[in-house]
């Protein structure tokens, strides 16, 4: 049984099932889960509206709870004491006076988003801007990788539909090799 049968099947016996694997998705592995959507929305295989909302939550919340990590850290006394040294100092100040930028740095820079989200509750930075800056970086990333998918897949013959997921990998690829290059260039 294929993927697409699969969906077929579980939203034939419970309509709402693939979006609460939707809305879950994001907490197994968050990139892999918009790609995921955003081609099955492309294919037809779910509705628009109700998988973006089930991303875009299931994004949020699996992110906005990574900030209490930070938190708690700062309660133990080897947090605590590592928190006064001179380098996380420094970071502490760059986190604190871009902290929209570094959340948008850490959606789309692979491997920095847990730590960066750990780092803002570490570095307290108010949880209510976090939940804030978070929903807004979810939106622009779901809203680029749809769009990506549905305006390729309309541009496409339905027996072509089986690009999209090199498309997708390809976008990360891209991402990646542009975090890459940026990074090399700042060192």
């Amino acid at each position: 049984m294929d993927v697409l049968s699969l969906i077929d099947s579980l939203t034939q016996n419970y309509p709402w099932g693939p979006y609460l694997l939707v809305f879950a998705a994001p907490f197994v592995q968050e990139d892999a889960a918009v790609i995921g959507t955003a081609a099955l929305t492309a294919l037809g295989k779910l509705a628009l509206g109700p998988a973006i909302v089930a991303i875009m939550l299931g994004l949020f919340f699996s992110d906005i709870w990574k900030y209490w990590i930070g938190w708690a850290a700062l309660k133990n006394d080897t947090g605590a004491e590592f928190s006064k040294k001179s380098k996380v100092l420094a970071m502490q100040e760059k986190v604190e006076s871009f902290p929209f930028m570094t959340l948008i740095g850490a959606r789309f820079i692979p491997m920095t988003r847990i730590p960066i989200y750990i780092a803002c509750g570490f570095f307290k930075i108010s949880y209510a801007k976090f939940c804030l800056f978070i929903a807004i970086t979810a939106a622009i990333y779901v809203t680029i990788f749809f769009s990506a998918f549905h305006l390729l897949g309309a541009a496409m013959a339905e027996q072509l539909t089986w690009i999209l997921p090199i498309i997708g990998i390809g976008l990360i690829s891209a991402v990646l090799g542009f975090s890459y290059l940026k990074s090399r260039s700042n060192t």
